[in-house]
Parts: C-alpha cells; sequence; structure tokens
C-alpha cells in the first residue's frame, strides 16, 4: 500500500501543474478574414522598424511600442512610407519579461501584413496574433507569400460549434497577390463582406 501513495503524490503534483499550465493560456474568439477586414482601420504589408519596451508611469506593467512603415497600404489612410505605431502588452525591459499568451510579437527588419485597429500613432492589433502573418519570399518562383497567423501561446475558438473538423483559420501560407485582392474586395463591400 505504500509504494502507491508514494505514486499517487508525483501524479497528483503532474496534474496540477497541467492544469495549470492550461489555464494559462489565453482563449481567443478566432476570427475569418471578413471579420478581419471589417474590425480593422488599417490593413497593410509593413516593415517593422523598431521595437521598444518600456514600463508604464505605474511601473506595473511593461508596454511595447512597434515603429512600422507602410509598403502597401490595403485599407485605410496609410499610404507608402508613412509610419504606423503599434501599443501592446508585453515585453522586455532589463532582465524582466512580460508575455500575454495570444499577443503577437514583431521583430526589426520583419515583413508582414497587418491588420490594425484605432489611431495610426497608437494602433492594437486585430485579433491579436491572427491580425499578423509575417512575410517571406516563396523558394522557386521568389513571390511573396503570406505565413499563416502564430498562435502565440493561445487557443482560438469559434463563436459557434464548427459543423467541420477544418482548422479554426487558414494553416497554410497563400500567395500575397491573391490575398490582397480578397482583401481589397472584402473591404470595398459595405460592412467589410461581400
Amino acid at each position: 500500500m505504500l509504494p502507491a501513495r508514494r505514486l499517487s503524490a508525483p501524479l497528483a503534483l503532474i496534474a496540477i501543474l497541467l492544469i495549470a499550465r492550461a489555464a494559462s493560456a489565453s482563449l481567443i474568439l478566432a476570427l475569418d478574414l471578413p471579420n478581419m477586414v471589417a474590425r480593422a482601420d488599417q490593413i497593410a504589408v509593413v516593415d517593422v522598424v523598431s521595437v521598444k519596451a518600456a514600463w508604464n508611469q505605474q511601473h506595473q506593467r511593461i508596454i511595447t511600442t512597434i515603429d512600422l512603415v507602410v509598403v502597401d497600404s490595403w485599407k485605410g489612410t496609410a499610404a507608402p512610407a508613412t509610419h504606423l505605431l503599434v501599443v501592446q502588452p508585453g515585453g522586455t525591459v532589463d532582465d524582466i519579461t512580460m508575455t500575454i499568451a495570444g499577443m503577437t510579437r514583431f521583430d526589426p527588419g520583419e515583413r508582414a501584413l497587418v491588420f490594425l485597429r484605432g489611431r495610426p500613432d497608437k494602433a492594437s492589433v486585430v485579433g491579436m496574433a491572427q491580425g499578423k502573418r509575417v512575410l517571406h519570399r516563396e523558394g522557386g518562383t521568389k513571390r511573396w507569400m503570406v505565413s499563416a497567423p502564430d498562435r502565440a501561446g493561445a487557443d482560438f475558438v469559434r463563436a459557434t460549434p464548427a459543423a467541420s473538423a477544418a482548422p479554426v483559420f487558414e494553416t497554410r501560407d497563400r500567395p500575397l497577390a491573391d490575398l490582397r485582392a480578397e482583401v481589397r474586395a472584402l473591404a470595398a463591400a459595405p460592412g467589410g463582406r461581400p
């Protein structure tokens, strides 16, 4: 009987740790492309110029400001070469890192497609990690491809139960030109829907 007690304590600890890990993830409403377009004030291909993290005034939270320069605007008023600032919680200051599950990360020098909401000088990313998609060149053709959104440690759920086992949102890379045409059509439609 004694060996069973020795075994149950470590198993209980493992179960508690697994539950705590699952509870720490963000649960985010999955947005399809028409909803992303409808919610965004600015949709653009951008280059990340800089990423700067700092403490808020109360020294309680870390806030990161991301400077983006517009390469190609698909929706909104931002012209090419215009700067947009994204402000979001999380980041690293000195040796302290604040991570928000589901919040996308930006890296200086990367090119991305972003869906932004708010003023151009203090925007936020629509749908958290769903609203930033890294661009890369396809190996053989060298055409620009849009990567699927990074989940950034979050779980995404549909507003209504899905009738199929299809992914919550697209998981494959898409040609930039194809996505541009679809987004511009949605943006031109009343309410952002065809």
